[in-house]
């Protein structure tokens, strides 16, 4: 999925894609669900989905590739291609390889599915009820974070083609990817000493009320502590005697107070309520809020019709309704221009490579350490999801320049008002500001200037600043930055070609544009929230704001083919990326399933439609293991390691039959491992050739410096001057040409302020600290 997801994107913004495949055809195929419930190599609909925008190739011997391979600018395999493709490539093509693991990690040569991806990297322990299973992410998340991940890095290596002139291989590993989704609670609770593995909130009982709860026909999010306009909020919800309620009506402060009463109180009376209509009242009192929609609703959601978000495709001889572009992108376009290919109905491959561009403002890109050396990006990035699309650019080699202000700083930065307790060093000067791990954990590589655009020379100084400027990023309400007098034709003017993207959760236009949310409301939004969770519950949100990361990543990849029509045209490029419409990317799958089959996509747990057993076990000492069996020879091995003679029944004979009795295949699994070690059963299970491994708590992934990621090069020590020493996640890519650029803590705050003002606008010592004693600039030091 990864890899056909990945190359989708390219053809997403206009490449021609050829989907290399034997006659029985791409493993997806053969991917459930089907059109009417019909099996059959043309009718998959998550094949509808991921292999639009190519044409279908089919051949019988990897000789016969040759010919299609020498006119390729990217490849997209798995590393055990690598010596049947390399010597057929172009001197210049990029060879993206996407893998479970990638190949520098000790496990490469093991499978992995979704399932184990959210086990290894913390997202199922994160998830999970307490007492319960954990739970993984619904089933594709991983395959689609990987296919984001190496879209961005082949895009990458691609600029810097004019500098390199040699075939560039890119190692892309899913997990790694997947494990930037959700590494910032585990360095929050490390900083702080918590040492809690069950997410930013904890495991939360079943039936307690919250983070959906019931209203009217449906589900709703309420982000009540952070809930402005508190009694006319609580006036809406029919609980006015607690918006009368003296200690809770000032929002600072209202996260440490007691909040039961409230979720209690909207436990009582949103059930009667109609929850567009509590959406709406309380949305225009700037009250975070968010209502769960099916993937049967989307498609007649006012603010997707406003957009034309909605798309739709061919499958078979009915068209369906799907997922549109992940962010808006103009003037460059993002379209579907063909379904995806019935096998081998495409003609024959006769073109011949497209012309280099021949328009390039940035010459000096790939020159450096990093694909994007060369590429300045000035973000106004805040909180998550902005602060990790730039950083990604940041671990790429683009110089990086967060813009911030000492009068209000991210609010990241402000997520406690001390130091956190684990980290205390008498040793060092420390500010709680600069010792938060949410925020020290999401901006590696940048360099940090603080300026307070309240006052005209502010403003002026960031005007003065944007022209040497690339890209600008920012994840403001949509109306803040026009507000600054920021237009793509100003900015065009200023530095031809510049690009803008920006992140909110709805949009620039639409009936919800001006509506605040984050990704503990676009989540439900979004469709994402009613496929996940348990079987046979009615759905619920992720474990750690999935919708954050998730946005960060679309967008930087949006931005990436930014790049290159800039390249190629010269024209400035304007990105609207809306974070409720990038997560139903990720459930655009389900979207055209519900056509195609009528049938409603539920919530599965961790099982899967077509293999079995397919779960997270329970082990001795309140450990779990995550095991998947996707064909006959891991079944087979299976039954060596566990030596269980009803696993020779007729009943788990074929997969079809294993299927049809998970239930109590799950049950003589689970009594099996129970009073065994997780440990010796993952390791006996993944020698045999099963996919098997230990659920992480992931706290430890990056508290305990002695794990496989560390082993790869992924997790890194990062000496921070005033957190010290962590251990940090860093890129999940590796590039065969050229360094890559050490990692670099997070910034202090306005820690470059002087440096960043007197190279770029040749302020003299005496003009720098004029603005500090204006408080227009500077350091805590100088606050």
């Amino acid at each position: 999925l990864s890899g056909a997801f990945a190359a989708r994107l390219f053809g997403d913004f206009g490449a021609q894609v050829w989907l290399a495949e034997t006659q029985d055809g791409h493993t997806l195929r053969h991917e459930p669900p089907f059109l009417d419930n019909n099996p059959g190599a043309d009718n998959s609909t998550v094949h509808a989905y991921v292999n639009w925008n190519k044409q279908s190739y089919v051949y019988a011997e990897p000789g016969e590739l040759s010919d299609l391979l020498a006119r390729a600018d990217v490849v997209v395999t798995e590393p055990q291609q690598r010596k049947q493709i390399e010597a057929h490539l172009r001197d210049d093509a990029v060879l993206l390889f996407l893998s479970a693991f990638g190949a520098a990690h000790p496990g490469a040569e093991a499978d992995g599915n979704n399932l184990t991806a959210c086990a290894r990297v913390g997202w199922s322990w994160m998830n999970r009820h307490r007492d319960e299973a954990p739970l993984a992410l619904p089933r594709h998340q991983a395959g689609y974070v990987g296919g984001v991940a190496g879209y961005i890095a082949a895009s990458a290596a691609l600029l810097r083609r004019d500098a390199s002139e040699v075939t560039e291989v890119v190692d892309v590993s899913e997990v790694e990817a997947l494990a930037l989704t959700a590494h910032p609670w585990a360095i929050m609770s490390i900083y702080e000493g918590q040492g809690f593995a069950n997410g930013p909130a904890g495991a939360r009982p079943r039936g307690e009320p919250g983070p959906l709860w019931p209203a009217g026909d449906g589900r709703m999010h309420l982000a009540i502590a952070d809930f402005h306009h508190w009694t006319a909020a609580m006036e809406a919800v029919g609980l006015p005697e607690l918006g009368a309620q003296a200690d809770l009506i000032p929002d600072i402060g209202r996260h440490s107070k007691d909040l039961r009463p409230v979720s209690q109180g909207l436990a009582r009376t949103l059930p009667e309520r109609d929850p567009w209509q509590v959406f709406h009242d309380l949305a225009q009192l700037r009250c975070v809020v968010g209502v769960m929609q099916n993937v049967a609703q989307l498609p007649d959601n006012p603010q997707y019709i406003a957009r034309d978000y909605i798309e739709s495709t061919q499958l078979g001889d009915r068209t369906v309704r799907c997922a549109g572009a992940p962010a808006k992108l103009h003037p460059a376009p993002w379209r579907i221009r063909s379904p995806a290919p019935a096998i081998g109905a495409s003609s024959e491959p006769t073109s011949e490579p497209l012309p280099r561009a021949a328009y390039n403002p940035s010459p000096d890109v790939g020159s450096g350490e990093g694909p994007l050396s060369g590429v300045r990006v000035l973000s106004f990035g805040q909180a998550w999801s902005g602060t990790f699309g730039s950083e990604i650019f940041a671990l790429l080699g683009a110089d990086v320049v967060q813009l911030g202000a000492l009068h209000r700083t991210d609010v990241w930065r402000r997520v406690r008002d001390k130091v956190p307790n684990a980290i205390v060093d008498s040793g060092r000067t420390q500010h709680a500001l600069n010792t938060q791990g949410l925020y020290n954990s999401v901006n590696l590589n940048k360099r940090e200037l603080t300026l307070d655009l309240r006052h005209e020379r502010g403003q002026q100084l960031m005007w003065d600043l944007i022209p040497r400027f690339d890209i600008i990023i920012d994840n403001f309400r949509a109306n803040v930055m026009p507000r600054w007098g920021i237009t793509l034709e100003k900015l065009h003017e200023l530095r031809p070609g510049m690009i803008w993207a920006s992140i909110s959760g709805y949009g620039s236009a639409g009936p919800y544009s001006d509506y605040p949310a984050n990704g503990a409301t676009t989540e439900p939004m979004s469709g994402l929230s009613s496929i996940h969770g348990y079987a046979g519950d009615a759905g619920m949100n992720t474990g750690g704001l999935f919708p954050d990361p998730m946005s960060g990543y679309f967008m930087a990849a949006t931005v990436m083919a930014a790049l290159h029509h800039r390249d190629a045209t010269g024209e400035a490029q304007r990105i609207d990326l809306a974070m409720m419409e990038a997560l139903s990317t990720l459930v655009g799958d389900a979207i055209i399933a519900h056509d195609a089959t009528g049938d409603l996509p539920q919530p599965m747990g961790n099982h899967h439609p077509r293999h079995a057993p397919h779960n997270n076990y329970p082990c001795a000492d309140d450990e779990w293991l995550a095991l998947a069996v996707e064909n006959e020879d891991a079944w087979t091995a299976l039954k060596t390691v566990i030596d269980l003679p009803a696993l020779h029944d007729e009943r788990f004979a074929n997969a079809q039959a294993r299927k049809a009795n998970e239930g109590e295949l799950d049950e003589l699994l689970s009594a099996y491992t129970s009073s065994r070690p997780v440990t010796a059963l993952a390791a006996g299970l993944t020698a045999a050739g099963v996919m098997a491994v230990r659920v992480s708590k992931y706290y430890e992934l990056y508290a305990d410096p002695d794990t496989e990621f560390v082993t790869s090069g992924f997790v890194q020590a990062i000496d921070h001057p005033e957190a010290g020493n962590t251990w940090l996640p860093g890129r999940p890519w590796r590039f065969s040409a050229g360094a890559q650029p050490p990692l670099r803590p997070a910034p202090c705050v306005g820690e470059h302020s002087r440096e960043i003002l007197q190279s770029e606008l040749g302020m003299s010592d005496a003009a720098y600290e004029e603005l500090v004693r204006a408080g227009i600039t500077g350091t805590l030091a100088d606050a």
